[in-house]
């Protein structure tokens, strides 16, 4: 079989398997036709290019919307993701060559985990095209995901493309198929049994209200003043605050103020959500913000640290949720997963020299701080933990004990595309890592209310400004998975090590 249609089907299935792309089953067919091109390949060389062939029209098909914000990151991105998987595949491939079928098949498995595990934590790390993700948009087939995360799923791709790919080979192929079946299916079973028995606690709630102000961030977002759009703001959240409402959330960078953390209180932003406050007394204030913070004399300065007009004064700039509670000091939280090349300078010893050509997605250009003392807020007795924009594509998030998931962002740099739909369709696999209801504002859409097993209850279209108000369902799990993350991908990485020694040394 000719190896470049092999390669450009393999890509093409899992592009078209992908959320707001088509549809998740084309993912356990999807390796099979680059299986097929390894088994056929001699030489290594071969195996790599076709296969990042596959994997470079993947990224393309299902990211393409980056070239919104940045051309040159949106092509680095296509470029840096496909060598990794494309990586994987040839030692996987030299690995079989190296020992034999059976151990070399295996090793594809640990080592597209390693692969997918370490691509969540180096500089570049870019968790958007992780395989769990797949089922983003059908969370009935993976309430599991509370004890393995969405490399499980990743997991689960991959050996249901392999057994596939066995079966395909067997002379007797309707006794072959009857195992991948039973593999694929057994997991649907738990699942939906899952989804139908599970019971939420319901102790608690707390009355949320979610503003979306569809600021356009191209036009609108910087031409407007900071207290014609907090004015705006109010505005809209007026429309459907009550005496009851005990949470306003809005979306990431939704003041424009610079607002200074070493003197938060005497901010026009905090001013004006203190007046709004007196209003209604009940009610706690979530919202993002660019924030800054200067350091003292004496205080030790971050990495990320700048001069202020060659004055020998540093400050570091942030990308923040600040809290705003009925009473008691505002509070802020900084982002940490700081996205490559736009909010933080990968490699920094190497690659400053091209900061100039990373792209702003929350208003201020350059590396910003992370460093934090807190990754939670207590809403009067209720602990709600933020997730600002990028932070919510990751499964692993450490936070402890927490009752509610709180996802700030701005998606409309990426305009009307698949990619706001992704982002927001990921944030239901998300609520059933950590068995938590979610409340997520975007400026421009989709903002929504999410139970604990992924089912959406109220969203937003894309492009309006409205509110939604609702009761959220609290509770104290704590999944498995919540407790110790991502397993699957540490427990790879040790095995493809083992793999690697045994095979090449």
């Amino acid at each position: 079989m000719n190896k470049l249609f092999l390669a450009l089907l393999s890509g093409l299935l899992l592009a078209f398997s992908w959320p707001s792309i088509g549809v998740f089953p084309l993912v356990f067919i999807a390796f099979i036709p680059l299986f097929i091109l390894e088994k056929n390949s001699e030489k290594g060389k071969q195996v790599f290019w076709y296969s990042f062939l596959a994997f470079f029209i993947f990224n393309a098909i299902t990211t393409y919307w980056v070239y919104h914000a940045t051309l040159f990151g949106a092509i680095a991105a296509f470029f840096v993701n496909a060598t990794l998987m494309a990586t994987a595949f040839w030692v996987f491939h030299k690995i079989k060559k190296a020992t034999s079928n059976r151990l070399g098949y295996f090793s594809f498995i640990v080592l597209w985990i390693s692969m997918e595990y370490l691509h969540l934590n180096w500089d570049l790390s870019w968790p958007w095209l992780t395989l769990g993700n797949a089922f983003a948009n059908s969370p009935s087939v993976v309430q599991w995901y509370e004890f393995i995360g969405f490399l499980g799923g990743s997991l689960w791709i991959i050996l249901i493309n392999l057994l596939l790919f066995r079966a395909y080979q067997k002379q007797d192929k309707k006794k072959a198929i009857l195992f991948p079946i039973l593999v694929l299916l057994l997991p649907m079973g738990v699942s939906f049994y899952s989804s139908f028995n599970f019971k939420e606690e319901n102790k608690k709630s707390i009355n949320v209200l979610i503003v979306q102000p569809n600021v356009d961030p191209y036009i609108d977002k910087f031409s407007k003043g900071y207290e014609e759009q907090l004015d705006d703001f109010i505005s809209l959240a007026k429309t459907k605050l009550t005496q009851e409402t005990e949470l306003l959330v809005g979306p990431e960078t939704a003041l424009l103020e610079d607002i200074w953390e070493n003197n938060l209180e005497v901010s026009y932003s905090v001013r004006v959500f203190r007046e709004l406050q007196r209003e209604f007394p009940n009610l706690n204030i979530l919202v993002g913000a660019t924030t800054f913070k200067m350091f003292g004399h004496g205080d030790k300065k971050t990495n990320t640290a700048r001069e202020l007009r060659d004055e020998n004064i540093f400050y570091d700039v942030y990308n923040a949720a600040v809290f705003i509670p009925d009473s008691g000091d505002v509070q802020v939280y900084h982002k940490t997963k700081l996205v490559p090349g736009a909010e933080k300078m990968p490699f920094p010893a190497l690659l400053d020299p091209l900061a100039k050509l990373a792209v702003n997605l929350g208003g201020t250009s350059g590396s910003l701080g992370s460093e934090n003392y807190l990754n939670s807020f207590l809403a009067d007795e209720n602990v709600v933990s933020p997730l600002i924009c990028y932070e919510s594509v990751y499964g692993e998030m450490n936070l402890g004990k927490t009752n509610l998931l709180a996802i700030i962002t701005n998606d409309g740099w990426w305009k009307n595309t698949a990619g706001y739909k992704q982002h927001f369709q990921y944030a239901r696999l998300r609520a059933i890592e950590q068995r938590k209801s979610i409340i997520r504002s975007a400026n421009t859409g989709i903002s929504c209310v999410i139970n604990a097993k992924g089912e959406v209850l109220q969203q937003t279209n894309w492009d309006e400004a409205l509110c939604l108000r609702a009761t959220i369902n609290l509770n104290n799990t704590t999944t498995f998975y919540a407790n110790f993350g991502d397993y699957i991908g540490r427990i790879s990485v040790f095995i493809a090590a083992m793999l690697l020694i045994v095979s090449f040394v």
